[in-house]
């Protein structure tokens, strides 16, 4: 029994993070903010309002919402310097702080005044 104890320890720090494979979110385009944002929102990972707030300023424009980013960011993938995360292939914990970060991030671009 304490080999198999053992051997449960060593997996357990030989593994990856759960946190070190969410995306870095700095390079995300305000279209594919706001289209995760909805995708999050559809699937209770923000809060509705917060993300309303947030998304309302960011897709407000034609160009937006038709873009290729925009669409992407509705299927649940986040597009970040040339690499996708795609959420519905994440477990619930990743999703959330997925989209917690994008929600931040994008409420960072709001605030510095940055247009879709």
């Amino acid at each position: 029994m304490p080999g198999v104890l053992l051997l449960l320890a060593m997996a357990q720090m030989s593994a990856a993070p759960l946190i070190s494979e969410l995306p870095d979110v700095r390079s995300i385009t305000p279209a594919n903010a706001a289209g995760v944002l909805q995708y999050c929102a559809k699937r209770d990972l923000v809060s509705t309002a917060v993300s309303e707030s947030v998304v309302g300023p960011l897709s407000g424009k034609k160009e937006v919402t038709s873009s290729a980013d925009y669409s992407a960011g509705q299927a649940g993938q986040i597009l970040t310097g040339g690499k996708t995360f795609a959420l519905g292939q994440s477990n619930t914990f990743l999703q959330s702080q997925a989209c917690d970060r994008v929600l931040r991030q994008a409420q960072q671009l709001q605030a510095k005044g940055v247009k879709p």
